[in-house]
């Protein structure tokens, strides 16, 4: 008894001090993530605070979706691109409701972090390009009215919803459609 307790001991303390090495390759960090952690940084050095809080924001609303349950399994810069525009539009909607009461000032100042985030997206397909799309789509699938919608909107998934919102897709199928 007392000569394997001896013998444990040793091997006990080796094992806790070994390493485990896998051949699994790491995630790749989003070319986005880094951008923005690197504008953290700068904004730190060059004491621009309106910035670092507004870039701190980004990371902020990206753990936050990461802890969330809703949590998408790979983190990829289409999701923080989408998480940006969300942050954005909460920003507009704050811009409307300043204005409505007449507070120029935090407008103005709202105005100014929507310039701020627009940085980090990529250009938005115009209209006249997300309806083009529609209608490919909607002669390739032989769509013939609004039953087919489901059929349409599932080809036009693999679009970048960074670049073309998706409620902005649903409601050109929808016109697109009804024209038929």
């Amino acid at each position: 008894m007392f000569a394997r307790s001896a013998l444990a001991r040793p091997f006990a303390a080796a094992s806790r001090a070994c390493l485990f090495y896998t051949t699994e390759a790491t995630p790749a960090t989003p070319q986005l993530l880094l951008r923005i952690k690197a504008d953290v940084k700068d904004a730190m050095r060059s004491k621009d605070k309106e910035r670092l809080a507004v870039v701190k924001g980004i990371l902020s609303d990206l753990t936050y979706l990461e802890k969330s349950p809703q949590a998408p399994e790979k983190v990829t810069d289409s999701v923080i691109q989408v998480l940006i525009q969300k942050s954005i539009k909460r920003r507009q909607e704050s811009v409307s409701s300043f204005e409505a009461a007449g507070r120029t000032e935090q407008a103005a100042q709202e105005n100014k972090e929507i310039e701020m985030l627009k940085v980090y997206l990529p250009q938005a397909m115009t209209e006249q390009e997300i309806e083009a799309e529609v209608r490919r789509v909607v002669e390739e699938q032989g769509a013939t009215g609004a039953k087919d919608m489901g059929k349409v909107m599932k080809e036009l998934g693999s679009l970048d919803p960074a670049r073309a919102p998706k409620k902005v897709v649903s409601d050109t199928v929808k016109r697109v459609l009804a024209s038929l």
